[in-house]
């Protein structure tokens, strides 16, 4: 993915971005809204600025799916937050505290230094919050991302 810097929308937005990517197709608005655990006109709010962003076609009243960008954008997001949880956990945290923590810190992350962190950890498949998948630009002929 070009020109990403994984700053590109705000931790809410990325979390919400990651929880339509990890649903799969058509999520709607007060699943999202449910899930995490404010009001429906939040939610609404949030993803008309990520539709306009490019990363989600948002249909009001039947829901919202990712883009191919959304797609590529999401997957890095997730593949950023194993990461990080993984090193929380190999400097001595539980893995439900890794992931949590992940979750404060992983917007201060860029691109780069989540590739660089991969291949010091020497692109490892499996995190403590699950499987991940690897940008090819960051480990070169172990393979685009699988999924």
């Amino acid at each position: 993915m070009q020109g990403i810097t994984g700053q590109e929308l705000s931790s809410k937005k990325a979390e919400y971005l990651k929880y339509i990517h990890m649903q799969g197709n058509v999520v709607k608005t007060t699943e999202i809204a449910v899930h995490f655990s404010v009001a429906p006109s939040t939610v609404t709010k949030a993803l008309t600025d990520i539709a306009k962003a490019g990363y989600i076609e948002h249909t009001p009243y039947h829901g919202v799916r990712l883009t191919t960008l959304g797609t590529e954008y999401a997957r890095f997001l997730v593949r950023r937050h194993r990461i990080v949880a993984l090193v929380l956990s190999r400097h001595g945290l539980e893995p439900e505290e890794a992931c949590r923590e992940a979750k404060k810190i992983e917007q201060c992350f860029t691109k780069e230094l989540t590739d660089r962190m991969c291949t010091s950890l020497g692109h490892p498949i499996m995190s403590v919050c699950g499987e991940i998948e690897h940008d090819h630009r960051c480990c070169g002929s172990r393979g685009g991302y699988r999924g």
